[in-house]
């Protein structure tokens, strides 16, 4: 059985029954019990009574524990698990290989709450990956239970992080992240961590292939409260996805495509590697994630009637998902002002000292909303008008 990632880019299909980014929890909860009935487990339910469900594939010996939206509003690993889980289902021969060395559990949607409304904390306001050690959360002690059911042999914490993320040393941002945890403050590399950081080592090596200078490895900062650092502190090597910016990709298509990827990959790489520490050297080559984006820069803007003092404004976006809507909106915001020379945006636009006017002669401020005119341009929602609608 050979892998190459190029002829497996050309063929793999996405989960046609999600297409957007927002992702409903009774939608997901419907597609379960349609297509899914047999392998499901309901776990439990959320602090509102959603249920959670854990989802189990492959009869093989060892298990992997994967689960995804323990922040509600980050869905790109739910919606790769749901590729993961449809790739599995096709007659190939990476899918049989996976499926008879492992026993796969996912669990999809661990804050359904936080989904509903999109929300990064549970409906207590609680952020699950900072609760393991107190499991004031329903959702973590579900988490925790399901953990300790049995031996499990790797574990995938699957999130997204925010188009702020670069990649140091590239003028590119982090479309994929990844991490292995530190076990303690000291940061020292264990035979545990050494396992994860082989088999994240792998993944860039196939992944790059596709989205060369976009991958990135998160800060290993010890974080003593959060899920990935105790759990490899358990002896369970566990690998954090960080789902990011692609270019022109901010409902998170073609990210989700590469993470999905990537998942196939590492799970390909557990079933035929005997030593998963192998070339975990390579790990600490790859590039670190920095912040140093916005999402649009205006250059060189004129923010003064009485002199020509130039800045650069720096717009953010703020995601929102409205009741009733099937997708999140984008709102832009002013995020900066000032000298911005040092930080890249997704999207630059040369002002030409073109002077800065807000609506009812208010002043720039950061928070508020990035309308505004430059001159004889019109800025709404961040975006520079071509033509008044």
């Amino acid at each position: 059985m050979t892998f190459n990632i190029l002829e497996l880019d050309k063929t793999f299909e996405l989960e046609s029954n999600f297409n957007c980014r927002y992702l409903s929890p009774t939608k997901l909860h419907h597609f379960l019990i349609e297509y899914h009935n047999k392998n499901i487990d309901k776990i439990g339910c959320s602090e509102l009574g959603k249920p959670i469900y854990k989802l189990t594939l492959g009869n093989g010996f060892k298990n992997i524990l994967l689960w995804s939206q323990m922040h509600g509003n980050e869905t790109t690993g739910t919606l790769s698990c749901l590729d993961v889980i449809k790739f599995l289902a096709e007659d190939s021969a990476i899918s049989k290989k996976i499926l008879e060395a492992f026993t796969l559990d996912f669990i999809l949607m661990l804050n359904p709450d936080g989904a509903e409304i999109w929300t990064r904390r549970n409906i207590l306001g609680i952020d699950i990956n900072r609760d393991f050690l107190t499991s004031s959360s329903t959702e973590m002690q579900l988490l925790k239970k399901v953990a300790s059911s049995k031996k499990y042999d790797l574990a995938f914490n699957l999130h997204d992080q925010r188009t702020i993320f670069g990649v140091t040393g590239k003028k590119e941002p982090a479309t994929l992240a990844f991490l292995s945890p530190s076990e303690s403050e000291n940061r020292e590399i264990t035979e545990t961590r050494k396992k994860s950081m082989g088999l994240i080592a792998d993944i860039y090596k196939e992944i790059s292939q596709l989205i060369p200078n976009k991958i990135s490895r998160f800060t290993d900062e010890f974080y003593p409260r959060s899920v990935g650092d105790n759990f490899q502190k358990l002896g369970i090597p566990t690998i954090l996805f960080e789902g990011g910016h692609y270019p022109k990709d901010y409902l998170r298509q073609n990210t989700r495509r590469y993470f999905s990827l990537a998942l196939i990959t590492a799970l390909y790489y557990a079933t035929v590697k005997n030593n998963w520490e192998e070339n975990y050297e390579v790990y600490e080559t790859i590039p670190k994630n920095s912040t140093f984006f916005y999402d649009i820069i205006y250059r060189n803007v004129q923010l003064s009637s009485i002199n020509d003092t130039k800045a650069d404004l720096g717009i953010q976006y703020s995601e929102e998902i409205r009741k009733g809507d099937n997708e999140i909106i984008f709102v832009a915001k002013i995020e900066d002002i000032g000298d911005l020379s040092l930080m890249n945006a997704h999207k630059e636009i040369d002002a030409e000292g073109r002077y800065l006017s807000l609506p009812d002669g208010k002043l720039p401020k950061i928070g508020i909303l990035a309308d505004f005119k430059l001159d004889e341009w019109i800025i709404s929602n961040g975006k520079k008008l071509e033509h008044w609608v």
